[in-house]
């Protein structure tokens, strides 16, 4: 039927479609490993759902398949409409922003800030990094960087490795968001910063997602994090959606109330790792 496509009602309502998602790591080995078994996950338009679990459980695995760092051995990615499951990584960052743990990685510590937007609007317009640098962009990201609030605006030409790491963390999700892209990934993007520029960099982040109306999936160690920020909050536990919340379910939500749920579901206490205890 014109208008609509096999995945049938709400697709329209949807950003993201993950359909009979399959993952196996070292198959045929003795170290085989089964990650995901058709996992099945739909995120609407706008929503901004955080995904916490034990080491191991997925959280990563999934992000790296949704941007095509990693193929799924089985199963369909549909992207605003769009089947995206065979397309290679790079022409999928033409939609997709995504900050990673490392302050390190994102940005070419080499480049200055000005290059380094440079590379993350062209990409989205698949342009030449000598066509981006002109005044009416330079305004841009001077504007973009204002509204930061750390003074960057003012060292444009200043390269990318002399920032702090809070500094090129917040950068490095401005590239990521500069654009408006369909969806944002965040890969536990605070939690190799120190407490105070953590925090700082979480309101960024709240604050950037809430004026774009971006539609995000941010992966936390941080049970705190992933109940106060977002709208929704999935749980999962080895490679399995265990829990699903939202609403106002989510925002009466307590770290005591989620490991009751959790021991609900499983029939077991949670499983408390280095990742999940860290600040």
């Amino acid at each position: 039927m014109e208008g609509k496509n096999c995945f049938g009602v709400g697709d329209r309502e949807h950003m993201l479609v993950l359909t009979n998602i399959c993952k196996v790591f070292n198959r045929d080995t003795i170290n085989e490993k089964h990650m995901f078994s058709h996992l099945n996950l739909s995120i609407q338009r706008g929503e901004f759902v955080t995904i916490i679990g034990s080491n191991g459980a997925g959280k990563s695995t999934l992000l790296n398949i949704i941007a095509g760092a990693l193929p799924a051995d089985g199963g369909r990615i549909i992207l605003d409409g769009r089947d995206v499951t065979t397309l290679p990584e790079h022409k999928r960052a033409c939609f997709m922003g995504r900050v990673f743990q490392d302050p390190l990685l994102g940005t070419s510590p080499n480049m200055t800030i000005e290059e380094n937007l440079s590379l993350a609007f062209n990409r989205a317009h698949n342009t030449s990094l000598g066509w981006g640098l002109n005044p009416k962009l330079r305004g841009l990201f001077c504007e973009a960087l204002a509204a930061l609030q750390l003074g960057l605006e003012g060292r444009l030409n200043t390269k990318v490795k002399f920032l702090s790491g809070g500094q090129r963390q917040a950068l490095t999700l401005l590239m990521a968001t500069l654009t408006k892209p369909k969806l944002l990934l965040l890969d536990e993007h605070s939690a190799a910063l120190d407490p105070n520029t953590a925090v700082q960099i979480n309101d960024l982040s709240e604050r950037i997602i809430a004026e774009y109306g971006i539609t995000t999936l941010m992966v936390t160690h941080n049970m705190e994090n992933a109940i106060k920020m977002g709208n929704r909050l999935i749980m999962l536990q080895e490679g399995k959606i265990i829990l699903d919340i939202r609403g106002l379910q989510k925002a009466r939500l307590s770290v005591g109330r989620l490991l009751e749920m959790f021991r609900e579901v499983q029939g077991s206490e949670f499983s408390y790792d280095e990742a999940l205890l860290a600040p």
